[in-house]
């Protein structure tokens, strides 16, 4: 019972009697590799980019672990993983921190249910979150974007490079995400309706449809687009050939020497167009498919609305009688 006091030795003697009835005996022998087996072959039917983060973390487990895959579950004590994590914590964000812990919960977890072991250790360990920290997103200038899409068109080596240029333009000039960009089809646009045209997008977040009018400097770029095509297109074609640029974007900031703008950041170019052109905050939030007049766009996109943008703030400072 590991101590000298006859009361706490017959206190852990009937939690341990007590015990056996939640451990099924067979199970208790199972190992560290097992259990890693069990939970890939459990989790195999979630999400393709869940099974992607789990086999990830997986192979980081796999290299830093110190102590042997051959270890009986029921043997790995918190002390274990918390040197797991002390080895990889270094190199990861709060957030991804946070998702390897999460990792060891609905590891353990599992083995709990089995009853393999009584209680998980992911309770015990030194450090199971970290609160998120917040992502500084660059937004591209005027000049930037129009070089990053010029960039991207002039590589004639790569027979992709007309399909990537013309998804980061469209994510510029319309402020959409690359999962609604790459779910939209011909269908979805409407150049002639009312005075601007409209375009239909689904919230890939929550499945909701909301509609976005066509600005003015989107329309050529469609109609160029939509005539691009040797015949035309069928109604339920995809308006895009991939589903994202992003491998296309970073080659171009690293030739152009810029910060590293991610499709998000393409996105955002769009929005603070708009808020620096005076559109009311509602409507920009709306055309994003929010429905709260604005507050998470505050939220999400600070870095938009003038707070890192010198040009901007000067040219608003001037405006001070």
């Amino acid at each position: 019972m590991q101590t000298d006091d006859r009361k706490i030795a017959e206190r852990k003697l009937a939690e341990w009697i007590k015990s056996l009835d939640k451990i099924d005996t067979e199970s208790a022998k199972t190992t560290l590799a097992q259990l890693l087996e069990k939970f890939v072959s459990v989790r195999s039917g979630m999400r393709p980019s869940t099974v992607k983060t789990d086999a990830s973390i997986i192979k980081s487990f796999k290299a830093h672990w110190k102590h042997g895959l051959d270890i009986r579950v029921s043997a790995i004590k918190p002390s274990m993983i918390d040197q797991w994590l002390a080895v990889v914590e270094p190199d990861l964000m709060n957030s991804s921190y946070n998702r390897f812990t999460q990792f060891i919960k609905q590891l353990f977890d599992m083995a709990v249910r089995d009853r393999i072991i009584v209680e998980s250790p992911h309770a015990s360990l030194r450090n199971t979150w970290k609160k998120p920290q917040k992502p500084i997103r660059l937004v591209p200038t005027d000049e930037q974007f129009n070089a990053i899409v010029a960039d991207v068109r002039s590589q004639h080596l790569n027979a992709k490079v007309r399909d990537s240029a013309d998804f980061i333009e469209f994510l510029g000039l319309a402020g959409l995400g690359q999962a609604e960009a790459s779910w939209m089809r011909w269908k979805h646009i409407d150049l002639n309706k009312g005075q601007y045209g409209e375009m239909a997008v689904r919230r890939m977040k929550t499945g909701e449809l909301f509609y976005v009018p066509i600005y003015p400097h989107l329309k050529p770029f469609l109609k160029r687009l939509y005539d691009s095509h040797p015949k035309q297109p069928d109604s339920n074609d995809k308006v895009f050939k991939i589903r994202d640029a992003r491998k296309a974007l970073e080659n171009a900031c690293k030739r152009l020497k810029l910060p590293h703008f991610t499709q998000r950041s393409i996105r955002a170019y769009l929005i603070r167009r708009l808020w620096q052109s005076r559109v009311d905050l509602k409507l920009i939030a709306k055309w994003q498919g929010h429905q709260d007049g604005g507050k998470l766009l505050m939220n999400t996109y600070t870095e938009v609305f003038g707070a890192n943008d010198g040009e901007y703030v000067n040219s608003e400072l001037a405006k001070i009688k």
